[in-house]
């Protein structure tokens, strides 16, 4: 990951964030007959998605080298960077993608052929989703092994 790659996946990490860990919120299949209950979940959720979606920012931003080497600090934190970039992935796929087929997100030749024919916003959206990915297969290959 290049300098610039690490910028713009941390500026995308700003405004993002905070969508994936509202969203993170709305996915979750919370029983409906307890309103205190669901008020505290929703917020402690909402809480933990967005301390893992900043752990996730702050640790693409303090990446060094070039390509960029992420230190992790323990197996905890590697799993809650993984959850962050499912949220922002699932985030990105719910908001900006909705009416591409999943086959397409995550075969890299559908992804090549299709990055021709959206807009210049959904292909920066797509590069972030496929490099997200990448970082995504990247960690849970690490944590596999270990």
């Amino acid at each position: 990951m290049t300098p610039e790659a690490r910028g713009i996946l941390t500026e995308l990490l700003k405004l993002a964030g905070p969508a994936a860990s509202r969203s993170a919120v709305n996915r979750a299949n919370v029983p409906q007959d307890d309103a205190e209950f669901i008020k505290t979940w929703a917020d402690v959720l909402g809480e933990s998605a967005a301390e893992e979606c900043t752990l996730l920012a702050e640790s693409i931003s303090r990446a060094k080298g070039n390509p960029a080497v992420i230190e992790i600090q323990n197996e905890e934190a590697a799993w809650a960077i993984v959850r962050a970039l499912s949220s922002i992935r699932i985030t990105l796929r719910e908001s900006v993608f909705p009416d591409i087929p999943d086959s397409a997100l995550e075969s890299e030749e559908a992804l090549a052929k299709l990055t021709s024919k959206i807009p210049s916003e959904q292909r920066h959206a797509l590069a972030c989703y496929d490099c997200f990915g990448l970082l995504q297969f990247a960690l849970i290959d690490q944590l596999d092994k270990s």
